[in-house]
């Protein structure tokens, strides 16, 4: 499991710089031309960086001894005994929720898009 949180976060990291050096020589935001390009690499953006704060908030805590209660969003609590102490900083839940709702609703606007188009000559990419 490890090595498959490791590799999602590598290629997350690779997509985001990938993006800022293509930002950077294209002088464009998105390389697609059409909505759905943009939608799909969008999404593709949102995901990647709501991974990449979660993996922040997995290791902000990670020599910390508690419980892991969720795992996206990510959520590590320690039982003192008397009281349950949250580890994890506030901001890193409703920032993941909030990039991963986006990007799904970006995947929804793709299909929206597709199944108005359909049967049109012209590109969506």
């Amino acid at each position: 499991m490890l090595g498959v949180v490791m590799a999602v976060t590598v290629l997350a990291a690779g997509v985001l710089i990938a993006k800022a050096i293509g930002i950077f020589f294209t002088r464009r935001v998105f390389l697609a031309s059409g909505l759905v390009g943009n939608l799909l690499e969008a999404a593709l953006l949102l995901a990647s960086t709501g991974w990449l704060v979660n993996f922040y908030g997995v290791a902000s805590v990670f020599a910390d001894e508690g419980e892991a209660v969720s795992f996206l969003p990510v959520r590590q609590i320690r039982d003192t005994g008397h009281d349950v102490n949250d580890l994890m900083p506030e901001w890193i839940a409703p920032t993941v929720t909030v990039l991963f709702t986006a990007s799904g609703f970006c995947l929804v606007a793709v299909v929206g898009a597709i199944l108005r188009h359909r049967g049109h000559r012209q590109s969506l990419l």
